[in-house]
């Protein structure tokens, strides 16, 4: 309270509210090590209308070239394990692991540049922003997304072990190939060209979206992945192709798949673990 004080103490009435607020959202992640919080909103509060305007603006533009070269270094991290560039190397997973924006909290709060925005710009909820968003102007908007990104303090080994899952989770996604030249109907005949290999689900989903025209090859598609669908949800972590050629010898139409399926159920639980 004594800090509240003293800091209110250096603005003229017509800041107070405002003030009071951004002495409010600073305090509130404000720690011991970070030094003398009143000696810090003397400095750097903001009266004068233009200068805030203009330090808006500056904030703006920093961040927005921080997010999108962090972003432009990840696709480059990322890029063998978002895209079929050939087999993976081992390296490959360990780099789409690496988070090279993961000290960037940390470093914005212990540079107090994350205090600047939290002591001159709002915080709302998720409440407020349902109730008054659509009374928001552009610059509204863009001061609450400007101080959002500063209402939690993460710590960079949190944000690292986020990326880590994420990327886990991505990677076990991307490498789920069905290899559709197995997949048959129940009279042994292919409905894909051979060789053709889709990523669940998403090139599944667009696979069937691109038969709807031909109805009767629709319905057949529909049912031979409906098949391998029901074999993923229960097995999941083995590969497809492996998977029907070690349980059935053959490529197998959409009843043997489920027979199989229901049979191997008591050795498999992997997928779940995902």
């Amino acid at each position: 309270m004594i800090v509240v004080l003293l800091a209110l103490s250096v603005v003229s009435p017509d800041s107070d509210a405002r003030h009071s607020r951004g002495v409010e959202q600073v305090k509130a992640l404000w720690r011991a090590e970070d030094g003398d919080m009143a000696a810090f909103v003397k400095d750097q509060f903001v009266t004068d209308a233009d200068k805030l305007d203009a330090t808006f603006k500056r904030l703006e533009e920093v961040m927005e070239q921080l997010d999108g070269h962090f972003e432009e270094i990840g696709r480059a991290l990322r890029r063998s394990t978002d895209l079929d560039t050939g087999p993976l190397l081992p390296v490959d997973p360990l780099l789409a692991e690496y988070d090279p924006q993961s000290h960037l909290s940390d470093d914005m709060f212990a540079s107090k540049i994350a205090f600047v925005a939290l002591l001159n710009f709002p915080l709302s909820t998720l409440d407020q922003r349902l109730t008054n968003g659509d009374k928001y102007t552009r610059r509204e908007r863009a001061e609450t997304r400007l101080a959002g990104r500063f209402a939690r303090r993460v710590p960079a080994a949190v944000q690292q072990k986020n990326t880590d899952v994420r990327a886990k989770a991505s990677l076990y996604i991307d490498e789920y190939n069905i290899w559709m030249h197995h997949v048959l109907d129940e009279n042994g005949e292919r409905l894909f060209p051979k060789n053709k290999k889709l990523i669940s689900h998403w090139n599944l989903r667009d696979e069937l979206k691109s038969s709807e025209a031909q109805v009767e090859e629709h319905f057949a598609k529909s049912k031979s992945l409906g098949a391998e669908f029901e074999r993923m949800a229960r097995i999941g972590a083995v590969s497809p192709d492996v998977w029907m050629t070690s349980a059935t010898g053959a490529p197998v139409g959409p009843g043997p798949l489920l027979r199989a399926t229901e049979a191997a159920l008591p050795h498999s639980s992997a997928r779940f673990g995902h």
